[in-house]
């Protein structure tokens, strides 16, 4: 996707480099290509790159090489629904660049789709391109937004209700920036940072302020941003957001935002935003590399698999037993279930403290049940006849 046909390699090298001569320059040619129509009309299959876990339980969802595992969505933030914006991959330098063509932009999305989750990505925006991450995003749009908005009246770091995705909201942003990135307006940032020890992740005692802004922040090089998208996926529970960033090679994280809202938000794609409507300096991309995503449980906490996490000793199969419609056992963490009959239908989940337990089930099928666990050592399956 957006390389052009070696056809064209002929003409200057120069006409393709970036306008912005800080950040590495594009070494191979740029076109607008066709968008896409989806991973089930292209062909593509569900799991986004063939990547094994790292030493914290995640697995790279970009390979560097090209957009295997992503489709080109351009049926929202664009006029231009065939083109939509730019997306190209230098694989000679692992990063993807992506750019408004010209007032039009669109959505880079996974084909997989995601629960609960953390994703982890290095960008390098351009103050006055408007960009984001698309937690559970549909087909139209619609997604709780966390912003990379790197532009005049918004903010890195907050979160926006896309497209009217519910009838609440996670909107907020922690800050605003005027006509540059330093020292932008303060509004909840402060307030949110003040009880947090902010002098652990370099902002002032108080709380993060405006002055604080390019100590956290590299306005001119690579951050990383952090999100951890969680629960909210049945009537009764609330979805949870929390935004994060520091500067590449900084050991703590920058918090920006945590919210939650009783809103069911559906398992969904993530995906990475090009605005359109003129939010995006002329001649300029932002940057991306190292993007990575892990599982979470239904509270946040990280799935980590016991195979790469030795220094936490894996515990015996639980001892779980299925009787009259009563799931009972007793399990040493917390955990999350979720039944299935045999075809994969969900009939219900849940989620517990550690400690004895017994839970009646709604329904009453009939046949083998399958009972996904989910706790901090990672998943397990276990299979049950109806008694």
């Amino acid at each position: 996707m957006k390389i052009w046909p070696s056809i064209y390699f002929a003409l200057p090298f120069a006409a393709f480099v970036s306008a912005v001569a800080d950040q590495p320059p594009i070494s191979i040619p740029v076109t607008n290509a066709p968008c896409q129509d989806g991973p089930k009309m292209n062909g593509a299959k569900p799991d986004t790159v063939n990547a094994a876990p790292d030493s914290e339980g995640f697995v790279s969802i970009f390979n560097g090489a090209d957009l295997a595992g992503w489709w080109e969505d351009c049926q929202t933030h664009t006029t231009d629904t065939k083109l939509g914006g730019v997306w190209i991959v230098d694989p000679s330098q692992h990063i993807l660049y992506s750019r408004e063509e010209g007032a039009n932009g669109d959505i880079l999305v996974t084909n997989k789709k995601y629960d609960n989750y953390e994703i982890i990505l290095d960008v390098w925006p351009i103050f006055g391109n408007d960009g984001g991450v698309f937690n559970r995003v549909t087909a139209s749009g619609s997604c709780w937004q966390s912003g990379i908005d790197y532009i005049q009246g918004s903010s890195v770091g907050g979160s926006y209700n896309e497209k009217s995705w519910m009838p609440g909201n996670l909107n907020d942003d922690p800050f605003l920036f005027g006509g540059s990135p330093a020292n932008p307006s303060i509004s909840t940032w402060t307030s949110f940072t003040k009880d947090l020890n902010p002098t652990s992740f370099g902002c002032s005692a108080g709380g993060c302020v405006a002055s604080d802004f390019e100590k956290v922040w590299d306005v001119n090089g690579w951050n990383q941003f952090r999100v951890k998208f969680y629960d909210g996926l049945s009537v009764g529970r609330s979805v949870t957001m929390e935004n994060f960033f520091r500067k590449a090679g900084s050991t703590n994280w920058v918090p920006t935002y945590k919210k939650s809202l009783a809103q069911v938000t559906p398992a969904g794609p993530i995906a990475l935003q090009i605005h359109g409507a003129g939010r995006w300096k002329a001649g300029t991309y932002n940057l991306y590399r190292n993007i990575k995503v892990r599982p979470l449980n239904t509270g946040g906490t990280p799935l980590i698999p016991t195979r790469i996490n030795p220094a936490r000793s894996p515990a015996a199969a639980p001892s779980l037993k299925l009787m009259n419609g009563m799931l009972t056992g007793s399990l040493d963490t917390d955990y999350d279930i979720t039944m299935t009959d045999v075809r994969g239908q969900i009939m219900e989940k849940f989620h517990g403290a550690a400690g004895n337990f017994r839970h009646a089930l709604g329904r009453a099928p009939q046949g083998v049940l399958i009972a996904e666990l989910r706790n901090n050592r990672g998943v397990i399956h276990l299979h049950f006849s109806r008694i």
